[in-house]
């Protein structure tokens, strides 16, 4: 029953929010002379029951003999289709002198503005004014000066004659206006720049330039215009006129707007006159009393909040809430609102409720904000009348340079109880392809131009000289029910057959109720049927019979005499195989539209329905299934380590004690960075890993239904990862949910498995390089050396600290490194590197380079050591130095190694030079310099840490020894000598044995000699 009173709540909210008003898009165009500014002023006209439409174009030219650009007025002929304007002739003369006596009166009507403002003033007349028109008094060489005092004409459409209402025209010179200090001074009065006619027929002008534009406000009856008409002095006296008087600091632009209602608590109508520039630019709104003959007094005054919006650029005056007392609405097109922190220029409308004993809140009851930068939003108001006929009357909102090209826009917004609806109804963009045509600057409603007894709208649009008429439709107001029967589904009655198979069935009856103001005589209807609307298509449980479809749509004629009608449809229930949900109830909605054929009407109401039915199930008489689901769970595996790539298997099982449970499901809630792999076991589930309300979850079917004294077992299998954040264990929550109304769930429990933290370290060390021998060839040692490379050469010990894993830690590495033995130089220490995962540091930072050779060195490159080491002579005695030796001075670095992951390495590498000076002094003895390293765990980089933090060090050692005999190098060129010399000796001494017959000599006779001299004497014998 909730789920059903959440949906009809829905389809109430979108009825009454999603309703587009009902002014038609499709606007009537009327255009005028090209430059013109035709569209400056509007409004509707009615003349022998024929509607018009009254259109100003200030800037047009007429037939006026030497005006240029007097200004003009139009008069539109209503017709569906547009048509052509005809200009009124309001005034056929040109500029006029007259005289009297000694004075001299001159109009100037070039540039007059005729039109700026239009009315209609009942069914025969209409008013036009011209703010610009010029006027001057000469008298003997003296002049009052040209100036603007404006005029206003009002017109007898029967007799076609004008009379002219100019309050402002006076007879004094400039001397006299000097001589009483400028005081009431109306000769820059602009009167006409603002217009509008009270109920009772009674003319309301504003002023805004008199007395050095503080402005003025002026009324006088209709009838007394008339009357004084028929005099031809331009000074005729005009009866019944009422003023505001001179009052407040120059240039507050009193009167720029003017509009007339019910706002002192009496019959007699009020003024409200909008001052934008008062109160330094933040702008005033006065009521003025009507009840006030001769000189105005303000009744009330609305301030603006914020300087220079223009507050009061435009006024209005409308019974928003239908209380009977009429409120205040008032324009700031330039109000600055607050967007992301910034003030963007958006325009505002603000709404004044009249509460009894015509009281008005010091602050606005309701504020309207624009919708783009810089669109003017507020610019122009109309009061529409009651578009919808709802009871409330609606307000249209001019932005002339809002939309993103800033075409302009106008806004609808419905009166309601509270006021105006938060947000436009309706919409209306420029139908005009161009931007910048100040479409919406100016509004006009509260008529209806086509006789269909529903209010519209006049736009104008001044700078592409056009103006739309937005016609309203007939509203329909409508009613949907919507009715099954049964009420009820039961799987095991089928009373109707579906291709010969029997199924069970309903009834869906649909009727339409129609009512409104002067509606069509015949409305066509769209009725949309949708079967199961809450379920995906392919899922739905509930088919119409006929068209074995969820959804249908049919057409319904109503006509207005009858106002309702009413449609029948079968729907079937799905095969029990086919039906996933039997538990939740089956949803049927309708929704009404109106068929093309009914263009100018609108459906308002209600236009959505909606019903439930519910399968009837085999659980007992009360048709109500009561489950009893029991679960239990326990890891089976026992930890997971920070860092490593494990496991978890839960093993689970699922139990149904009671009646069947329906869409029953296993639900577990998983830690973060936890991801379901797999089921295995008895019963292998289909499991589905999602987020629900930013939650992971696992989803496991159990059956549909868990049929009773059914058990299940399985087993989950889990991947974990980035534990860094748990603090002891990983939390599984699991629980069965069903679909039962009754008991649905089982308990819920947590399974633990515990996070553990594991490390191994590895610590190694190299020297680069590994053995020098001394002396270096072709290099001797400086006493006092300048620069690194007159040092030595360059010996580097490198270590590498390597995590195995799996978890991450952070570590302490320190390494030993010895510089000096007996207070002598052995390896100068001059810098040391490490990585960006290594921090390092000295405990005495003037062991490194303390000579400052670094910066004078122009090449750190060694002087490479003699190639292979010779045997190194037996009787040099080996010194073995490290950093446990008193006589062995260190430079000991400390680095911090910080988050130090699985298989990363943190690697520190210390230069020195091998300061041979000191070598050269010894040459006697052999060195074994060690450096030495350790490393210990600080902890673990994760909120777990291991039960044994791992430490362990290592050396590295450099062997530096002598050639034998401690003998440098002989020269090659003394070799050669030797060698020549040499051969020269042996050659001469071979001469001189040659000589002396050396090589002469008697050997003794051989055994060969005896056995040669035998053969011969043998042969001699033969």
């Amino acid at each position: 029953m909730y789920v059903f009173r959440c949906v009809c709540e829905l389809l109430c909210v979108c009825v009454s929010v999603c309703v587009c008003l009902n002014l038609l898009d499709e606007a009537v165009t009327f255009s005028g002379p090209t430059g013109s500014l035709f569209g400056f002023s509007v409004d509707f006209h009615t003349f022998n029951n024929k509607s018009s439409v009254v259109i100003g174009a200030p800037k047009a030219n007429t037939n006026q003999s030497g005006v240029r650009e007097g200004g003009g007025v139009f008069l539109c002929p209503w017709s569906p289709g547009g048509g052509a304007c005809d200009i009124i002739n309001f005034d056929l003369e040109g500029d006029e002198v007259y005289s009297s006596s000694d004075l001299s009166f001159h109009s100037f009507k070039s540039q007059q503005w005729l039109g700026a403002s239009v009315r209609s003033v009942s069914d025969t007349h209409i008013l036009a004014c011209a703010p610009l028109f010029h006027w001057n008094v000469q008298k003997r060489g003296a002049e009052s000066g040209k100036t603007p005092v404006g005029n206003c004409l009002l017109l007898d459409q029967r007799t076609g004659s004008s009379a002219s209402f100019s309050p402002c025209r006076g007879i004094m010179m400039e001397d006299d206006y000097k001589r009483m200090n400028n005081r009431n001074d109306q000769r820059y009065c602009e009167v006409g720049f603002s217009a509008d006619i009270t109920k009772e027929g009674r003319l309301l002008l504003g002023a805004p330039g008199s007395f050095y534009f503080q402005g003025q406000v002026i009324t006088v009856g209709v009838s007394d215009i008339i009357n004084s008409g028929r005099s031809d002095d331009p000074l005729r006296y005009v009866a019944g006129i009422s003023q505001s008087d001179e009052r407040g600091a120059y240039d507050l632009y009193r009167g720029y707007s003017v509009a007339s209602g019910q706002l002192t608590g009496d019959s007699t109508p009020d003024y409200l006159v909008g001052v934008p520039n008062d109160r330094n630019t933040a702008g005033t709104v006065k009521v003025y009393d009507g009840r006030n003959s001769g000189s105005l007094r303000v009744y009330h005054t609305f301030q603006g909040a914020q300087v220079a919006s223009y507050f009061g650029h435009s006024v209005a005056v409308v019974d928003v809430n239908s209380d009977g007392l009429d409120d205040v609405l008032i324009g700031a097109p330039l109000f600055m609102d607050r967007v992301t922190e910034q003030l963007q220029e958006r325009g505002q409308v603000v709404l004044y409720l009249q509460r009894r004993h015509s009281l008005f809140s010091s602050q606005p009851d309701q504020s309207l904000i624009g919708f783009s930068l810089y669109g003017r939003f507020g610019s122009a108001l109309a009061v529409l009348g009651d578009l919808d006929m709802d009871g409330y009357h609606d307000v249209a909102v001019g932005a002339p340079w809002s939309g993103d090209r800033g075409q302009g826009q106008v806004f609808i917004y419905l009166g309601n109880s509270y006021g105006l609806s938060a947000t436009p109804s309706q919409v209306i963009d420029s139908p005009l392809p161009s931007s910048r045509t100040a479409f919406g600057f100016t509004l006009r409603g509260g008529a209806d131009v086509d006789g269909n007894g529903y209010p519209d709208l006049l736009v104008g649009a001044w700078a592409a000289d056009r103006v739309f008429v937005y016609r309203s439709r007939a509203v329909i107001r409508s009613r949907v029910s919507l009715s099954l029967l049964p009420d009820f589904l039961n799987p095991e009655v089928k009373l109707c057959h579906r291709r010969s198979t029997p199924v069970s069935c309903f009834v869906i009856q649909v009727c339409v109720y129609l009512s409104g103001y002067k509606i069509p005589q015949e409305t066509a209807l769209g009725v949309e049927l949708q079967l199961d609307r809450m379920k995906q298509p392919m899922a739905r449980r509930t088919l119409l019979l006929g068209s074995n479809q969820p959804q249908d749509t049919v057409n319904l004629m109503v006509q207005r005499t009858v106002g309702m009608a009413c449609i029948n449809h079968t729907a079937y229930l799905r095969a029990e195989e086919e039906v996933r949900d039997k538990l939740s109830p089956i949803f049927i909605t309708v929704n009404i539209s109106l068929l093309n054929s009914t263009q100018h009407a609108l459906l308002h109401g209600q236009t959505h329905a909606a019903a439930q039915t519910r399968i009837i199930l085999d659980c007992g008489d009360d048709n109500v299934c009561v489950p009893d689901l029991k679960l239990s769970a326990e890891p089976l595996s026992d930890s997971v380590v920070v860092g490593g790539d494990q496991s978890v298997w839960l093993g689970v099982s699922a139990e149904n004690g009671g009646e069947g449970a329906y869409e029953t499901e296993l639900v577990v809630r998983i830690p973060e960075h936890t991801h379901f792999q797999s089921s295995q076991g008895v019963n292998r589930l289909v499991c589905v890993q999602r987020k629900q309300n930013q939650t992971v979850i696992v989803t496991c079917d159990l059956g549909n239904p868990m049929r009773p004294g059914h058990t299940l077992r399985t087993g989950l299998l889990f991947s974990v990862g980035r534990l860094e954040e748990v603090e002891r264990h990983i939390t599984f929550n699991l629980r069965i949910r069903s679909k039962n109304s009754v008991n649905p769930d089982s308990n819920e429990i947590s399974v633990e498995v515990q996070v553990k933290a594991e490390a191994t370290l590895e610590l190694r060390g190299g020297s680069s390089p590994p053995e020098l021998v001394l002396p270096l060839l072709d290099w001797q040692p400086a006493m006092h050396p300048g620069i690194l490379d007159e040092v030595g050469p360059l010996v580097e010990h490198v270590y590498e600290l390597r995590n195995q894993g799996p978890s991450a830690v952070n570590a302490r590495l320190t390494v030993d490194f010895p510089s000096t033995w007996r207070h002598h130089f052995l390896l100068y220490v001059f810098s040391s590197a490490s990585e960006e995962s290594l921090s390092c540091r000295t405990l005495n930072a003037s062991q490194i380079d303390p000579f400052k050779l670094l910066g004078n060195s122009s090449s750190v490159s060694a002087v490479s050591p003699s190639t292979q080491p010779e045997k190194t002579n037996s009787h040099r005695h080996t010194v073995h130095l490290n950093c446990s030796s008193r006589q062995t001075g260190c430079v000991r670095f400390v680095c911090d190694v910080t988050a130090l992951g699985r298989g990363f390495s943190a690697v520190v590498r210390i230069s020195a030079r091998l300061w041979t000076h000191t070598l050269t002094q010894t040459p006697y003895l052999n060195y074994e310099l060690m450096s030495s390293a350790s490393y210990e765990v600080i902890n673990a980089s994760s909120k777990v840490q291991p039960l044994l933090l791992p430490s362990g060090h290592t050396q590295t050692r450099l062997s530096v020894s002598w050639r034998p005999d401690g003998q440098t190098d002989v020269p090659i060129g003394y070799i050669a000598l030797s060698i020549i010399s040499g051969l020269f000796l042996l050659s001469m001494l071979c001469f001189i044995f040659w000589k002396l017959g050396f090589f002469k000599r008697t050997r003794p006779p051989t055994d060969e000699d005896e056995d040669e001299e035998q053969k011969l004497a043998e042969e001699s014998h033969d």
